[in-house]
């Protein structure tokens, strides 16, 4: 037969060694509760100044020399006046090296671009003739244009960080291509005139 345990009521767990219930010390139903304590703030963590604070990825990236804003219009800050000049002429005789093989004759051409403070830009062209090795003479001949600015809109543009040559260039063909032709017609007239014609050639 089973045997039954008779659980003790919640009172005898309470009873102290005496056998007796402790008195209960009733808590008044309007104590005021007491309020928790306040978290003290937190400080940010200031960085120390002996660290320095990270530079910017681009800090050291030199800015570019050159650059041409998004819409330029070359023709719209220079007069339509164009002026050409012969500017420089140069022949030169030369002793040729001795060598056993034929002589190869070059042609190179090159374009600079000065600012000439508010007045314009001055281009130049150069075509400069030579032997490879060095043959009995060098001819050198260059043409200026004078570009004049409008003076309505020149101060639109910061024309210290313009690559005038390349704008001259890719915006003035017409006038390239008559410079080329001058230099070219020029220089095989005094080539003529020394005993060695040379015909026009173009540059590299």
């Amino acid at each position: 037969m089973p045997i039954f345990r008779r659980n003790k009521p919640a009172d005898d767990a309470e009873k102290n060694g005496n056998g007796e219930t402790p008195e209960k010390t009733a808590q008044p139903a309007d104590a005021p509760i007491p309020a928790p304590e306040e978290a003290s703030p937190v400080r940010p963590i200031e960085p120390s100044e002996s660290v320095p604070a990270p530079e910017s990825p681009s800090a050291h990236v030199p800015p570019s020399r050159f650059h041409t804003p998004e819409g330029f219009d070359f023709n719209r800050y220079f007069l339509a006046e164009r002026r050409m000049t012969l500017e420089n002429v140069s022949f030169e005789t030369q002793r040729p090296a001795v060598t056993s093989g034929q002589l190869r004759l070059t042609a190179k051409d090159t374009i600079v671009a000065q600012l000439l403070g508010s007045a314009g830009v001055k281009a130049t062209f150069n075509r400069t003739l030579s032997f490879e090795p060095d043959g009995p003479f060098t001819v050198s001949v260059s043409f200026s244009v004078m570009l004049v600015f409008n003076p309505g809109t020149r101060g639109e543009i910061d024309w210290k960080t313009i690559d005038l040559a390349e704008e001259f260039k890719k915006n003035c063909p017409q006038l390239v291509q008559t410079m080329m032709t001058k230099s070219a017609l020029l220089i095989a007239e005094i080539t003529n005139a020394n005993g060695t014609p040379i015909l026009p050639m173009a540059g590299r």
